[in-house]
């Protein structure tokens, strides 16, 4: 090695987590609380096929469950992109555990409302958004 070369490091390069604004952490916790009032024992993956206006795949919904999907269609248009929602999913799941309000399983398989922790105050005011 000479003088204008660096030397070889031996830790690894940093790669950042992926991470969410509070924006997108808001209406992704917004999707996730729809997705559980319209159909709580789907995987979260599911909300871009509950997003898209085919209501045939809906004629059990309750009146209030029909004003909580066209509203949440209204707002959260942009995640029927299923790719979109996943890369959010993902970012979601990395980030630090404090701050969610939701649990989502290792494998993505399903999620739960979190019991303990400020973030569940969130949930009322995703009601109120939808109502």
């Amino acid at each position: 090695m000479t003088h204008t070369q660096r030397p070889y490091s031996n830790t690894p390069a940093y790669t950042p987590r992926p991470s969410l604004s509070t924006r997108q952490l808001v209406d992704l916790e917004l999707g996730l609380f729809l997705l559980q009032q319209l159909h709580p024992t789907a995987p979260p993956t599911a909300l871009p096929a509950l997003l898209r206006p085919d209501d045939a795949r809906w004629p059990s919904l309750s009146a209030k469950q029909k004003k909580y999907l066209n509203r949440g269609r209204l707002l959260l248009a942009h995640f029927t992109n299923s790719l979109h929602w996943q890369a959010l999913l993902d970012a979601y799941a990395a980030a630090p555990a404090h701050r969610l309000a939701y649990d989502l399983s290792s494998d993505g398989s399903h999620f739960s409302e979190k019991t303990v922790g400020f973030s569940r105050n969130r949930l009322g005011v995703l009601r109120k958004m939808l109502a």
